[in-house]
């Protein structure tokens, strides 16, 4: 099936773009991520009703988590950081931070400490580790930069796809053509708006998913594409690994992905007080698992999906804190299962624990699932869903949940056998690596101090990013860390995570994980409570840039006041009659 003439159009004026927009001054193409970034100032956010409405939300009606505010402020923050960072690093001012590393693990890696995550993540500090080298400062993103670069939207996180193109555009210089994912026609417009800069240097062109007209094998194998970066499932990766195979263009097509991951969250019992919890400790660390399991319905490449505790003889809290976890699961308002599939893949699981335990709580809105506007959509809530598997590694391990993703809301619980808290953290992370499915992110509760055991651990994980006392998903928001999953691991065979990071920013050599380093108590990165309109709605004001800051921030706040929430965020004197706000009562 050949393409429409109109993408053939945009990918070869794309291709003729390729030698002038490589050679550009790295100064130039700073300012165009600056222009890109100030883009966000006249963004209107109209976008974000036909957001609630793709993940199964009323717009004009409250949520449990304050969706119609919350998401376009990640949208906003996550985006303007990476554009903010592209642009210092094309201008030389992120060179200091890969030139040496500060320490070494015991392992050998080279470990650069990076300060603090942001404000996302208060008290909260990363590293990223790296091979040792001796090539002294760091390699260019890439050996030959330029081309013409595919990039496949991600369904599930707006953000996920602007990250993407910024990475192919400003990192490895190429023009990028962008299709977008099917259940996001909204977020066109956006899109368009955000990279009119780099579209105006002939750098950028996209397209609807519809606009293709299921053209997709022409699209990932035309011969003016150089390289196609997916977020998605194994599915879609091992589709397009097929079609260029049989089209002969594997070795002129450089494939990088993120795909999925059964990401663990592995309980440490420490040795601190024997190994003995507070009870606030426990209620804390059942709070924080909660919510990153249910945060977007667990429909996230890093939602927890097996948790790994030891043995109720090791550790005699173990009954104590899955009775607490399951009375956050119960209390915790469960979101709509908005990604296509949802219902299918957890039927399968179902099928395959028939002793399940399934947990219902409140739904994030309240009333009847509404209509599902994109084909495979189902908002019929689905509870949460808990299945033991055994023990790792053991002859009667249930391991069905161990090897495939849920997408959905369902949760193993795996053991580690072991005799010894001082061994357990090791041991923990050699039976993930050995039997759990993926290599992108996992968690780590470590209640001791920092020392050589964690260490030991965390050189042992061989996934991409690892949090310690903290959701993973947390570093995401600076783009100096790097996500994507754990080096060596990929064959186009058998890609388990995908292949190649995003982020790294600082450009450190031979990366090999981001390590987030929290205490282990920090209430600030619990996510038990979600970010309140008003502040979200100011956030976003101040992140985007807009002007007449104050009078938005006050119009806002004497719209709380009255009990009203906006759908769009208020336009200044000026502006065009299409971004002024559109008041409706909350319930």
């Amino acid at each position: 099936m050949p393409l429409p003439s109109s993408v053939e159009n945009s990918l070869s004026k794309l291709k003729d773009n390729v030698k002038a927009w490589a050679e550009m001054p790295d100064l130039e193409r700073a300012a165009v991520a600056r222009a890109c970034r100030k883009q966000f100032a006249t963004l209107d956010l109209d976008w974000v009703q036909e957001n609630m409405k793709c993940i199964g939300l009323d717009p004009s009606r409250r949520d449990s988590y304050n969706s119609i505010s919350t998401d376009p402020f990640i949208f906003t923050a996550a985006t303007v950081d990476r554009l903010d960072k592209a642009a210092d690093a094309l201008e030389g001012k992120l060179k200091e931070l890969s030139k040496e590393p500060q320490r070494t693990s015991p392992e050998g890696m080279a470990i650069y400490p990076m300060g603090k995550v942001g404000p996302s993540a208060s008290g909260v500090e990363f590293e990223l580790w790296a091979k040792p080298s001796d090539a002294g400062s760091p390699a260019a993103p890439a050996a030959v930069p330029g081309g013409v670069s595919l990039v496949l939207g991600a369904g599930n996180q707006n953000f996920l796809t602007t990250v993407d193109v910024i990475e192919r555009a400003f990192v490895h210089k190429e023009c990028v053509f962008l299709k977008n994912h099917p259940i996001r026609p909204f977020m066109k417009p956006v899109f368009e708006h955000i990279f009119a800069p780099l579209a105006e240097k002939g750098a950028f062109a996209m397209c609807l998913d519809s606009e293709l007209e299921g053209a997709y094998e022409a699209l990932t194998c035309h011969e003016k594409l150089s390289h196609i970066h997916m977020t998605g499932s194994g599915a879609t990766h091992n589709q397009i690994v097929a079609s260029l195979k049989k089209s002969g263009r594997t070795k002129k097509v450089a494939f990088t992905s993120e795909l999925g991951c059964v990401s663990p969250w592995i309980i440490c019992p420490g040795t601190k007080n024997d190994g003995t919890w507070a009870e606030g400790d426990i209620k804390h660390h059942a709070a924080m698992l909660t919510a990153a399991f249910k945060s977007s319905c667990s429909m996230n490449c890093l939602s927890p999906k097996v948790l790994v505790l030891p043995t109720e003889k090791l550790w005699p809290q173990r009954p104590a804190f899955l009775a607490a976890l399951k009375e956050k699961l119960a209390s915790a308002p469960d979101l709509p299962p908005y990604y296509p599939g949802a219902h299918k893949r957890y039927s399968d699981f179902e099928k395959e624990y028939k002793d399940c335990e399934k947990i219902q709580a409140p739904p994030a809105q309240d009333g009847e699932p509404r209509p599902a506007p994109y084909k495979g959509q189902d908002f019929k809530q689905l509870p949460s869903m808990l299945v033991d598997v055994g023990t790792l590694g053991a002859p009667d391990c249930r391991s069905y949940a161990l090897l495939n993703e849920a997408f959905s809301p369902v949760l193993a619980i795996a053991t580690v056998d072991c005799g010894d808290a001082k061994d357990f953290p090791v041991a923990a992370a050699k039976a993930v690596n050995k039997n759990v499915f993926g290599n992108l992110s996992c968690a780590l509760i470590y209640p001791d101090d920092r020392d050589e055991a964690l260490d030991k651990a965390l050189a042992e994980l061989s996934y991409g990013s690892v949090g310690v006392n903290v959701w993973p998903a947390l570093g995401y928001s600076n783009s100096l860390a790097a996500w994507g999953a754990s080096p060596g691991a990929y064959t186009p065979e058998n890609p388990q995570s995908g292949l190649d990071f995003v982020g790294n920013m600082a450009q450190v050599p031979n990366l090999v994980k981001t390590v987030l380093l929290s205490p282990f108590v920090n209430s600030s990165v619990s996510l038990e409570k979600p970010i309140p309109m008003l502040i979200a709605d100011a956030l976003q004001v101040l992140v985007s840039g807009k002007s007449f800051a104050v009078p938005r921030i006050l119009g806002m706040a004497i719209g709380r006041g009255f009990g009203l929430f906006s759908r769009r965020m208020p336009a200044a004197e000026g502006e065009r009659r299409g971004s002024r706000a559109t008041m409706c009562f909350g319930s």
